[in-house]
């Protein structure tokens, strides 16, 4: 990411582009003291332009007017907070920052943070009114959001069964389906950190506010709204958003081997085994792996762990689930897939094994599509497994 600073003052400038450039990967920054300079400058070549709203040899913003023919992406840095809100490019912008202390580069830090990861973000906005429809999308794409709109509940649920949306933003008020019915509606698929919702409403009654909230709105935005109290919310919600993935992720995630552990199995693939009418389950043991512990040392039965399961994760499908089911034993997990088409795929990983340093290893397994719940799968193919390695190991069993 290229960012354009025009500041004249040469200590905050150097300030900005340090922070920036110390706290953001990826981002090189450049400076520009005056409208001069920055007419010699090929604007195209920036993806944001952070802008101080008065300049020696542009007292009008003109330089501003300059930057808004090529792009809107623009955040201006002012000591004249009140003249710029009584200005009309309050609205042309992205946002704006008073320049008043050093917390408001530690803001816009995390406010371009906060941009780049939302290039990656869906968000729904849902309304009956096709202008407020509007000036939510144009808000939302300021912020770089990827925006989907719908003109009721109903046309939302259609769009959220059939895309990834990571955040909605719903009027109250909607004919067809209301606000109220589509959060209820969302609430029975997805849980509060699941999929954020944010209602908005022109209605002053206080308890809709409230029960909006008990039925699992993450916030609530009475219409008239600011576009700053809009993006500072959006924002927010995302970035808890963001926190409780992460913290999940770690949760549920074997450190080691960076496949999916026990409590992920128990609290996620449990309620996902009962979403495929046909899946098979494939547990794997690799062989002899206290051998290699007692011979070549626990730090190499650790590299063998993770090369096996990375083995695994490049063998099977995006939608197949690695799970470390305990000590040197993982279970693979594969929706739409009979235990035939789960052997061919088994095999696939024997054979995309190579030696971790020169050491050698195998694994067995058993694999098994039969059980009418998560745990008889289990323990079926666990069974076979164990016959597998009776008989052996270095091989697979399916009856």
């Amino acid at each position: 990411m290229k960012i354009l600073i025009i500041e004249d003052s040469e200590i905050y400038s150097k300030l900005l582009k340090k922070n920036l450039e110390k706290n953001l990967v990826s981002v090189k920054c450049e400076v520009v003291k005056t409208f001069k300079e920055l007419k010699n400058k090929n604007l195209s070549e920036y993806d944001l332009f952070l802008c101080d709203y008065i300049l020696p040899d542009s007292p009008n913003g003109e330089h501003i007017d300059y930057i808004l023919k090529v792009s809107s992406d623009i955040i201006v840095i002012t000591n004249f907070e009140k003249e710029f809100l009584e200005s009309s490019y309050k609205n042309k912008i992205i946002d704006y920052v008073a320049k008043d202390d050093y917390y408001t580069i530690g803001y816009l830090v995390n406010f371009i943070k906060r941009l780049f990861k939302n290039r990656n973000i869906n968000v729904l906005a849902v309304d009956d009114s096709t202008p407020m429809l509007k000036y939510y999308e144009s808000l939302l794409k300021k912020i770089k959001f990827n925006v989907f709109t719908a003109k009721n509940g109903l046309e939302a649920l259609n769009i959220i069964n059939d895309n990834n949306i990571d955040l909605v933003v719903s009027d109250l008020n909607m004919p067809i389906m209301d606000g109220e019915k589509l959060l209820v509606s969302i609430r029975e698929k997805y849980k509060v950190n699941e999929l954020p919702v944010i209602i908005v409403s022109s209605d002053s009654d206080k308890e809709k506010f409230i029960k909006t909230l008990k039925f699992g709105a993450n916030d609530f935005l009475k219409k008239p709204f600011l576009k700053e109290e809009f993006i500072i919310r959006v924002n927010n919600i995302m970035e808890i958003y963001d926190n409780i993935k992460k913290i999940e992720k770690q949760t549920l995630t074997d450190p080691l081997t960076g496949a999916y552990n026990r409590l992920f199995l128990e609290e996620k693939l449990e309620s996902m085994f009962a979403v495929y009418e046909n899946k098979a389950v494939v547990m794997l043991d690799i062989d002899h792996f206290k051998k290699i512990n007692d011979t070549y040392g626990h730090q190499m039965g650790d590299l063998i762990l993770k090369d096996f399961v990375k083995t695994i994760k490049n063998s099977i499908r995006k939608t197949d689930i690695t799970v470390r089911y305990g000590g040197e034993e993982f279970l693979i997990f594969m929706p739409n897939t009979s235990k035939e088409e789960a052997k061919i795929v088994t095999y696939k990983i024997k054979k995309n094994i190579s030696p971790v340093k020169d050491v050698s290893y195998t694994f067995s397994a058993g694999i098994a599509d039969e059980g009418e719940t998560l745990a008889e799968m289990i323990k079926i193919a666990d069974e076979r497994l164990y016959k597998a390695k009776k008989e052996g190991r270095n091989r697979f069993t399916i009856n």
